[in-house]
């Protein structure tokens, strides 16, 4: 029986230490220091292209925190170019997290937006962090 409850313990034990680690991971989100720049555009593989605040984690995902993205409608008529907005992810009807993941495979390029562009400052108007 002495043997059995100190099995038991060990057990317990483990399973505290990886709950807590599950619990830091989940919290702590692994990002690598930036440059400094206050938002990123992101281009992607398939033709998407999001911004907002970029988080370089260590893994192979990357997070775009408070993510916007281009919306384009077509016209009524074909001499007259689509009209694009920018919408902010998380109005969409399934009504996702503003922030998104984005595997590292899928990225064409990263670019910081100055501080001057009209995408930034749509961005901290509309209350981007």
């Amino acid at each position: 029986m002495r043997g059995l409850g100190a099995i038991a313990a060990k057990i317990l034990a483990v399973v505290v230490v990886l709950a807590a680690t599950f619990a830091f991971v989940r919290w702590w989100d692994f990002a690598l220091p930036g440059d400094g720049a206050k938002y990123q555009a992101v281009f992607l593989s398939n033709g998407q292209t999001y911004f907002g605040r970029l988080i370089d984690r260590i893994g192979p995902y990357v997070k775009i925190e408070n993510a916007y993205y281009i919306q384009q409608t077509p016209s009524a008529d074909d001499q007259t170019p689509p009209e694009s907005r920018l919408i902010k992810r998380g109005n969409e009807l399934h009504q996702p997290l503003p922030e998104v993941l984005i595997p590292r495979t899928a990225i064409l390029f990263i670019e910081d937006l100055r501080p001057d562009s009209p995408v930034g400052q749509f961005m901290a108007k509309d209350g981007a962090p």
